[in-house]
């Protein structure tokens, strides 16, 4: 049995200004960008039909144009700590865009869903699970981009109480983010 695994990127870029975003959105672009309002871009790529336009879920009938990427880093994890993960894009004009428009990826939201396919390119898993990531930065090369991202759950330390803060806990609280128990 052979198996192949497509992976379905959405980025949903905020752009810092609606002036910006308005300026960005007549530009006329050939990929799959979406001006979704109130300063926002919807980028819809996958990695396996080569010079393909796929409609998936279909359901939904969300577009995905082929961009080559690779995830790579914590794409998963039981632990529930906030993974790094960052996806590599070659340095093409539609890749720079992804990070200008999303304020070199601070500005950014993530959704990766990985699905594995038959030989007859049906999917074996049939309800995938999405994965949610927040933008962090990215870094450029000559050949590449890489955008950064961290996982956008991230689950309480076994360490930390489940109680309310209170004074009697935490003292006078600081001014930036430091809370010590007492």
């Amino acid at each position: 049995m052979t198996i192949r695994i497509v992976q379905y990127l959405e980025l949903t870029a905020f752009a810092p200004t609606s002036s910006l975003a308005a300026n960005e959105a007549n530009q006329s672009t050939k990929d799959s960008v979406t001006f979704g309002g109130n300063a926002t871009f919807i980028h819809r790529y996958q990695n396996y039909f080569v010079n393909q336009s796929v409609t998936w879920p279909t359901e939904k009938g969300n577009r995905y144009d082929f961009m080559p990427f690779s995830a790579t880093g914590t794409t998963a994890n039981l632990n529930g700590d906030n993974g790094l993960m960052s996806i590599t894009f070659p340095n093409v004009p539609v890749a720079i865009r992804l990070v200008e428009q999303g304020n070199g990826n601070r500005l950014s939201r993530l959704t990766l869903t990985t699905v594995w396919l038959n030989e007859e390119l049906l999917p074996i898993n049939r309800e995938p699970i999405p994965e949610y990531y927040i933008g962090i930065g990215a870094s450029f090369s000559e050949t590449t981009i890489e955008l950064r991202f961290r996982s956008a759950m991230d689950s309480v330390g076994s360490q930390f109480p489940g109680r309310k803060l209170t004074k009697a806990l935490v003292g006078l609280l600081p001014l930036n983010a430091d809370l010590f128990l007492q």
